[in-house]
């Protein structure tokens, strides 16, 4: 193993005598909030998670890496489509009607419409296709991305039991899908075989259909980059697992995409012209160790991953995405989450319900611009509200707008995150407000 270097020893010891010093300390204000308030427990245990998480970061040497750009202020909006029409671009994440967590992500830029996902499972399709029906005025979409092989991503695509689909209801374009699934052979009644055959009808009928594969390496008439607009462009971004197979399920075949919009003031002639673009990230649910590939690659080309204004939190904010890896190089200034808060379908354990505690510590390094779509009303009856509600990104002329159908509480203040999560010293203040 390589000797570590005088500097970073060091730097290694600091981090020890101040994570000692936050210990003693600690002890101190425990041994008064226990003295003083009978019920200081639950203050004691949030206490102890920042701390903990403090010491982490400092033995670690990652306390604010880089620091990131101030959190900017929300210029929030009252939700009105006929406003939202106007927007040069918008990124729309979807309410799904269901009591499941899923992804269906809607962008306009100019005439073109781009759908990403159509989740959470058959019966989100008449919910998403009214509301698609308030933007989508010609019946077509231009380009639609389909991320992995989940019907938490899939399930909307296809028609069944009388309810129209997303391909049945309106004209494709070109589509965008995974290139490998563990489901091989997938039956025609399967969720992977249903899309299979709905995306053929499409074909059938004009589409043109090509894998991210092919897309990245730009073969068979596939692009890296499709022009939405003047202004906005869809880049297929590279994920290893578009070329190589894994057993540990779907998530890290997700297509992952990177929406660029070109600012007033962008001169193409001039290579530092980063403060005249925004990037908007989606990695589908793409994973930790899918994660780190894609940053490592794009760091092994010497042309990292820029920084995002927005990113999708990557699957729903789960424990196992938004590494800090990747957050630490992109350093989002809005997130949304698509998912139903608190909901116990995939876990009983609270802190993994999505979004989970290590997404919240996580991301609470880079912004407090959290927004949720969804959150269950009644654990018993398993009953969903709109948190957000369904959330609008926008932005024309550099001039950033959010709209949301329900409120637009950022996750930390909500009552649901009070009583389930654990609030990171970076939010505290705000939480308080």
């Amino acid at each position: 193993m390589a000797k570590r270097s005088k500097k970073a020893k060091i730097k290694g010891s600091k981090g020890a005598i101040v994570a000692l010093v936050v210990i003693v300390v600690v002890f101190c204000v425990a041994m008064f909030v226990v003295d003083s308030n009978p019920t200081g427990v639950e203050v004691l245990d949030n206490l102890a998670h920042t701390v903990v998480q403090t010491i982490k970061n400092l033995l670690a040497g990652t306390e604010n890496p880089e620091p990131p750009q101030p959190t900017p202020p929300v210029n929030s909006q009252t939700y009105n489509v006929e406003q939202i029409q106007q927007e040069d671009l918008s990124i729309h994440f979807l309410q799904l009607g269901s009591d499941k967590t899923g992804d269906c992500v809607y962008i306009k830029a100019g005439e073109t419409d781009l759908l990403i996902d159509a989740g959470a499972e058959n019966a989100s399709a008449p919910t998403l296709v009214a509301y698609l029906n308030q933007f989508v005025t010609d019946g077509k979409l231009e380009y639609v991305v389909a991320t992995h092989g989940h019907e938490d991503h899939l399930g909307a695509f296809y028609s069944q039991s009388g309810r129209a689909g997303i391909f049945e209801t309106y004209q494709t374009g070109t589509i965008i899908d995974f290139p490998l699934t563990n489901k091989t052979n997938p039956s025609d009644t399967s969720v992977v075989g249903r899309y299979y055959l709905a995306r053929q009808g499409e074909i059938e009928q004009g589409a043109v259909h090509y894998t991210a594969a092919q897309c990245f390496n730009q073969q068979d008439g596939a692009k890296r980059v499709y022009k939405l607009s003047d202004t906005v462009e869809l880049e297929i971004l590279y994920n290893y697992y578009y070329f190589n197979t894994q057993s540990s399920g779907e998530n890290d075949y997700s297509v992952c995409v990177m929406i660029n919009q070109y600012l007033p003031g962008y001169d193409p002639s001039n290579a530092n012209n980063e403060q005249f673009v925004n990037h908007y990230l989606f990695t589908g649910d793409l994973e930790e160790k899918g994660e780190k590939k894609m940053v490592e690659y794009y760091n092994q080309q010497g042309n990292p991953l820029p920084k995002c204004v927005l990113y999708k939190a990557g699957h729903h904010g789960s424990k196992t995405s938004s590494c800090d890896e990747l957050m630490r190089v992109v350093q989002p200034q809005y997130v949304c989450v698509c998912c139903c808060a608190g909901t116990d379908e995939y876990t009983d354990a609270n802190e993994n319900q999505f979004p989970t505690q290590q997404f919240v510590d996580v991301i609470s390094k880079y912004t407090s611009n959290v927004y949720v779509t969804t959150v269950v009303d009644d654990y018993e009856q398993g009953t969903v509200k709109p948190m957000n509600g369904d959330i609008v990104f926008a932005c024309t002329n550099g001039n950033v707008k959010m709209y949301f159908s329900n409120n637009d509480t950022k996750l930390c203040q909500t009552d649901w995150f009070k009583q389930h999560r654990t609030c990171p010293q970076n939010w505290l203040e705000l939480q308080s407000q």
